[in-house]
């Protein structure tokens, strides 16, 4: 079975997640390379594997928890610690996380749309209330591409988006048969059609059409949907990336996948070759894992 890794950049390195577990690779300020694996719950994967939308949820779940947890062991390996100290605070910063996301993404846009909204009551609105999620589906990705622009001119955040870049040069030699030695791995683009910013783009989209399909509701009720809606939309945007994964080379899933692409131009940059090597260590560490797995 063909496997499809995915990671996220960390602080000073990379994770990688495969089919059995996570495995991380963090750069240490002596120099050498940390780092740690955390293995996935096969029996939950093999049940909700195969229902559609649910299985995101999941996997959305676990990205949270799971790349919380490897930040924090980063940030600690980063500034000279051991990283054995911070799993116990994983899930509440998980919690904490998602609680900035939801406001954010889901509650912010929908307010500012709203009082953008008070200032054309004189004019006929659509029925459907069409105009209106149009508004705050924009707002919202207004509000998204504004946010990595800002975290984007940070130096600490330029390292990492480096980090992500490796990360997604890695993984794209991998998948097209190349060398994994930082020379063959730099030939790739920093862009990756898998990315969690693609994802985050297909959410703002997704978000949209789900939000109108509810329909208006009083400014409570209005931001109680955005919230309790999340997992639907992040499950339907999980079958959306996961369908133009498997049919990469369609022309019409290449112009779809265009936005995605051009939208990690702000989350990515130019890793160097150490930065490669780091993300190369956390990708065979991730390999390694799948293949002990399979022989059980």
């Amino acid at each position: 079975m063909k496997t499809h890794y995915g990671g996220q950049a960390l602080i000073e390195g990379v994770l990688i997640r495969g089919r059995s577990g996570v495995f991380a690779a963090v750069r240490a300020p002596d120099g050498h390379v940390v780092t740690r694996e955390l293995p996935l719950d096969a029996g939950k994967r093999k049940l909700i594997g195969k229902i559609p939308v649910v299985r995101g949820v999941v996997a959305l779940g676990d990205t949270v928890s799971l790349g919380t947890q490897m930040l924090m062991f980063s940030a600690d390996i980063a500034a000279g610690g051991t990283g054995e100290s911070v799993s116990p605070m994983g899930k509440r910063a998980s919690l904490g996380a998602a609680t900035v996301a939801a406001a954010l993404f889901a509650v912010l846009p929908s307010v500012l749309a709203k009082q953008l909204g008070k200032g054309r009551r004189k004019a006929p609105a659509p029925p459907s209330g069409i105009r209106a999620h149009l508004t705050e589906g924009g707002v919202r990705i207004g509000v998204l591409l504004g946010y990595l622009t800002i975290v984007g001119r940070l130096k600490d955040v330029q390292r990492v988006f480096a980090y992500h870049g490796a990360e997604h040069k890695s993984i794209s030699a991998l998948e097209a048969g190349a060398e994994l030695t930082p020379a063959d791995v730099q030939q790739f683009d920093t862009a990756h059609p898998r990315c969690g910013t693609a994802f985050l783009l297909q959410s703002m989209l997704s978000s949209t059409l789900v939000y109108a399909a509810v329909g208006n509701r009083t400014p409570l009720g209005r931001i109680g949907t955005r919230v309790a809606l999340i997992p639907v939309i992040a499950g339907l945007s999980y079958e959306v990336l996961q369908f133009n994964a498997r049919h990469l080379d369609s022309k019409l899933v290449k112009l779809l996948n265009t936005p995605g692409m051009l939208l990690q131009r702000l989350t990515t940059r130019q890793p160097s070759d150490d930065q490669v090597e780091v993300a190369l260590s956390a990708l065979r560490g991730a390999m390694a894992m799948d293949e002990r797995s399979s022989q059980h």
